[in-house]
């Protein structure tokens, strides 16, 4: 499915520098998307390849945009600019 972002991809994504500025914490976010750990690590790394694909990537990213408080589409649109393959 195309591999993981490039690493200046993964620093324009920032969504890690994000949460850790807000001081919330993945089990936080797990517990309220319930989204797995190492699901919410790989969006963070920008390894979409640990994920299902397609409309699950999507989902996924706007339930973490939403609990970290940034806008779902500003995220998915930079997701799929990216990393077209997956989206």
């Amino acid at each position: 499915m195309g591999g993981p972002m490039t690493s200046s991809a993964v620093e324009g994504w920032g969504v890690e520098s994000i949460r850790k500025a807000k001081g919330i914490s993945l089990e936080e976010i797990s517990n309220d998307t319930k989204l797995k750990i190492r699901t919410l690590r790989a969006i963070e790394a920008g390894n979409f390849d640990e994920l299902p694909g397609g409309i699950y990537n999507i989902s996924y990213i706007r339930q973490y945009a939403r609990a970290i408080g940034v806008d779902e589409a500003g995220l998915v649109q930079f997701y799929r600019a990216n990393y077209p393959s997956a989206a």
